[in-house]
């Protein structure tokens, strides 16, 4: 008997039972689509290519906004027979390609994948000195010194993405207080065609010892604030005015925004909002 008069049993059975057609095991997500994360495809590409249809018109049939297939990369000889039937890549990372088809008559929906990548730049002060914390980089033919920083890991705050970039690069351990200014550019070189914005955090110091990362950093030393504001550097130019600002008029009360816990509206979620201080005796 096909398993396709079991469908309801399929999410509980193992995918490496899907030898006939049937429609696929699948999951309806709060958008209405079905999406299908199969580890053991058949190899006989009739099979695939009849569930893959199969299935297609069920969810049809359904009214399913969209299907999307996880397909490991041991298990790519099933993209092209996908292709055939009307799906497109949505993104890939590391050994998973997502494809995704809109099944109804209106335009689709589907957002692109990831349109932006996300740095962070650490605007350290020394806590004694208000000396700026900054490293030495040769970029192209240039050197040129710079804030430390890089690029936040997949799921990290900025703060976090900061204060871990800052260590890496430099041997500093700091605080996070607050993001004093960002920045966005568009056809970012080195982004894989993504935009980027790029989060300047100011941070304390909890240590002051330097030791940087030789392999990745050319030089690293302390500044003074004067002394950067001169610098060709326009991003260390203005964060050090900026830095400046704060030290003359309080940093909560000019330059700050400060990082606060929000709940969402999902049950259980919460994230981080930046905002400027408000004083509620005013």
């Amino acid at each position: 008997m096909s398993l396709f008069a079991f469908r309801p049993l399929l999410n509980i059975l193992p995918y490496r039972l899907f030898s006939q057609v049937c429609i696929l095991p699948h999951e309806i997500d709060r958008f209405n689509a079905a999406r299908v994360r199969i580890q053991d495809w058949p190899n006989d590409t009739k099979i695939i290519r009849e569930t893959l249809s199969t299935s297609l018109n069920q969810w049809r049939n359904d009214k399913r906004t969209s299907a999307w297939l996880w397909i490991p990369i041991e298990q790519a000889h099933v993209i092209p027979i996908a292709a055939e039937l009307g799906f497109a890549y949505h993104n890939a990372e590391e050994r998973t390609a997502v494809l995704n088809q809109w099944l109804l008559t209106t335009k689709s929906m589907i957002p692109r994948f990831a349109t932006h990548q996300v740095g962070v730049g650490g605007a350290v002060l020394h806590n004694k000195t208000n000396e700026l914390l900054i490293i030495k980089e040769r970029i192209g033919n240039r050197e040129i010194w710079k804030l430390p920083g890089g690029s936040t890991d997949l799921s990290e705050n900025i703060a976090d993405g900061a204060i871990r970039e800052v260590f890496e690069e430099t041997g500093i351990h700091s605080k996070f207080e607050s993001i004093i200014g960002f920045r966005q550019i568009h056809r970012y070189p080195g982004g894989h065609g993504r935009s980027d914005i790029y989060f300047i955090c100011r941070l304390s110091t909890l240590t002051d010892t330097i030791d940087f990362d030789r392999n990745e950093v050319l030089d690293c030393k302390w500044i003074k604030l004067e002394d950067a504001i001169k610098d060709e550097n326009p991003i260390l130019r203005r964060a050090a005015k900026q830095l400046l600002f704060g030290l003359k008029n309080g940093f909560e009360q000019s330059i700050d925004f400060k990082l606060e816990q929000i709940p969402s509206i999902v049950t259980g979620f919460t994230f981080d909002f930046f905002t400027r201080p408000i004083n509620s005796n005013k």
